[in-house]
């Protein structure tokens, strides 16, 4: 019974150290992507395309704010 109990704790501590992993690699990827975003935005304003510039911004804002709803849900 006491190796089934073990079992079963060591099998709950695994689960919970990757799932708290995963949500860091999700948060981590949507930083990067945020920054991939930042500096299409720079790229733009570079060229002078307004509209461009305009695409690439409102891509930049969505991009924060699903990495802002992502941070508060992981450490919840």
């Amino acid at each position: 019974m006491k190796t089934k109990q073990w079992l079963c704790g060591l099998s709950l501590a695994l689960l919970a150290a990757t799932t708290q992993l995963a949500c860091q690699s999700k948060t981590q990827e949507k930083s990067e992507e945020v920054r991939e975003d930042y500096k299409d935005v720079i790229e733009a304003q570079r060229e002078g395309d307004t509209s461009e510039v305009r695409e690439e911004q409102a891509e930049l804002d969505s991009s924060r704010q699903e990495y802002r709803e992502m941070a508060k849900d992981s450490t919840r």
